[in-house]
């Protein structure tokens, strides 16, 4: 995991562990990073813990954009498997961070209603496109049913 847009996070953070849940306990089973097969066309959901020396970068209280690589399958290198904001709005110790939801927390006023906007757009759309579905089915099943009965 990297902050690419970070001129001081120049080393990408490491996967170290993998624990089962979420807050783990005493006994909690963590697992070391090691390799592992995803069958095409399925997913798995992994917890992940990242570490590594910030040597200058301290993360903030803000959004960050993160890339995600990996190596893969036969494949040499690292490859970016994702590139997602990072919201740490959250933060309230630079020393130990908690586990927080990433999605946006609070939308402002004019991103609310170019949302509300959309989505009526997007029903309406769909209305649209439903009646004259509606209208075409009606009208083939009409000419469709009489040849049926007359069979």
């Amino acid at each position: 995991m990297s902050f690419p847009d970070e001129p001081a996070s120049h080393l990408p953070l490491l996967w170290m562990s993998s624990p089962s849940s979420l807050q783990p306990g005493p006994e909690d089973d963590t697992k070391l990073p090691a390799g592992f097969a995803v069958a095409g066309r399925e997913a798995q959901q992994l917890l992940i813990e990242f570490e590594a020396p910030f040597s200058g970068f301290v993360p903030e209280p803000r959004d960050y954009k993160v890339r995600l690589e990996a190596r893969v399958g036969h494949r040499k290198g690292w490859r970016t498997l994702l590139t997602f904001t990072l919201r740490a709005a959250n933060i309230v110790d630079p020393d130990r961070y908690t586990v927080y939801s990433n999605a946006t927390l609070e939308l402002t006023k004019e991103d609310k209603q170019k949302a509300d906007a959309a989505i009526v757009e997007l029903l309406d759309d769909q209305g649209d496109r439903s009646a004259r579905r509606d209208r075409e089915q009606r009208g083939s099943r009409g000419s469709d049913g009489d040849n049926d009965m007359n069979l």
